[in-house]
């Protein structure tokens, strides 16, 4: 740990909500759903990341697997990915997912960001969708980031955008937050919305001393194929940073909100798919 109270405490806070046994199970449970639930950030998250054939590539927070195999199966035969997270139960699974889809070009690493167990200048590209909130001392994180880069080397990054405009988010939260308003935040703490305001994800880069910098807020799809209910209890298992949240309330009220919620993903769904879209920020930048 640092020498730093305050970065010890949000290290510890990350680490109890991401290997928990229930987030670990949870994402276990849902990971072929989420494949196609969250490919548009994927999709934007590879382009921002102008993989050439052969490249070596390093994905960070790769959980149960995801961006890194799709990414693995487009870098095949010549290329090769290394996917890394701070829960060896994480990795686990997305061994498990690489071994069941045949996907070889792969290699498992169990790594924190903050110090990152690779030499100088070894990766042509580094991808991370929905990590960078997480990284509880941002700055340490992005030099370790860049220090592993080669020159040149691309790094993509997706972050949750502002609740206001994220459609999924807002449904979620907002029959909670009025019941009750969510205590507030440190500065700088390590949660979803951390880079939601627009350019926050960009001043952590140019400190960081990044080059050609780039920053869009993007509305996409995020289709949950299944039912409101079934997307309530999805949400509610894998987003381990909210629980806490979500389980302060009085039963009735916890009910009620939950009700609320599935009330409102109904609107979002066509019978088959739930899609009330999301609200994103795609950042890239070169070493």
């Amino acid at each position: 740990m640092s020498s730093n109270p305050v970065q010890n405490n949000f290290q510890e806070l990350i680490h109890q909500e991401w290997e928990s046994t229930r987030t670990i199970n949870a994402w276990r449970k849902w990971y072929t759903k989420m494949i196609p639930h969250l490919a548009p950030l994927t999709e934007i998250l590879i382009a921002g990341a102008n993989i050439k054939p052969g490249a070596r590539v390093l994905d960070l927070a790769s959980g149960s697997g995801e961006p890194a195999l799709t990414i693995a199966k487009m870098l095949a035969p010549t290329g090769q990915i290394i996917a890394t997270d701070f829960s060896s139960d994480m990795l686990a699974i997305a061994e498990e997912n690489a071994q069941q889809a045949q996907i070889n070009n792969i290699q498992f690493q169990t790594a924190d960001v903050h110090e990152l167990p690779f030499e100088n200048q070894s990766f042509d590209v580094v991808t991370s969708r929905l990590g960078i909130m997480y990284f509880w001392d941002c700055q340490k994180a992005l030099s370790e980031i860049k220090r592993v880069l080669k020159p040149n080397g691309t790094l993509s990054l997706i972050a949750w955008g502002a609740v206001e405009e994220n459609g999924l988010a807002r449904t979620l939260i907002a029959p909670f937050a009025k019941r009750k308003a969510p205590s507030p935040l440190p500065p700088n703490a390590p949660q979803p919305f951390r880079f939601a305001k627009p350019g926050s994800l960009s001043a952590e880069l140019k400190q960081a001393a990044f080059n050609n910098i780039q920053e869009q807020t993007k509305i996409v799809p995020c289709p949950w194929p299944g039912p409101p209910e079934e997307f309530w209890h999805h949400l509610y298992e894998v987003v381990s940073p909210l629980q806490p949240f979500f389980d302060s309330f009085a039963s009735n009220e916890r009910q009620a909100a939950i009700n609320e919620v599935i009330s409102g993903f109904e609107e979002f769904f066509d019978g088959q798919v739930t899609d009330p879209t999301t609200c994103i920020v795609a950042a890239t930048a070169m070493r």
